[in-house]
Parts: structure tokens; sequence; C-alpha cells
């Protein structure tokens, strides 16, 4: 398979749990490329965007909701 077919884009709008409300807000981009040996897995995408929002603004993955996400 080419690797265009396999590289994408996403955008994700999120929210944060605080005081427990979802009340901060934002949007990620994520860049994922599947590769031979690790095949697409729509859980890992979303996995993954949630880590990486979490370690950014400095929170638990538990408390980041993911609440639309697209590919570009």
């Amino acid at each position: 398979m080419d690797s265009a077919d396999t590289h994408h884009f996403y955008f994700a709008d999120y929210e944060i749990l605080v005081g427990g409300r979802f009340c901060i807000r934002g949007q990620a981009t994520l860049d994922y490329a599947p590769t031979d040996t690790t095949p697409f897995d729509p859980a890992e995408l979303v996995e993954r965007l949630r880590r990486r929002i979490a370690d950014e603004r400095g929170v638990e993955r538990d408390e980041v909701r993911i609440r639309h996400l697209s590919r570009l």
C-alpha cells in the first residue's frame, strides 16, 4: 500500500474536565501514519490524541473528551 494512502492528518475539537465539569475547550491536530507492522486502529488514534492533549495541558488522559474528530 502506498504511504500516501495511510498517512493522514486529523483535527480534533476537545473538552477537559475541571471540577466535575467539562469547561476547557480547544483544538488539536495529529499526523497519523500507521505502518505495515501497526495497521490503522481508530481506538489507537483517539488514544494518541487524548494522551497528547493531556500532556500538553498537564491533566490526566481520562479528563480529556474528544467532541469531534475529522480527517483532513
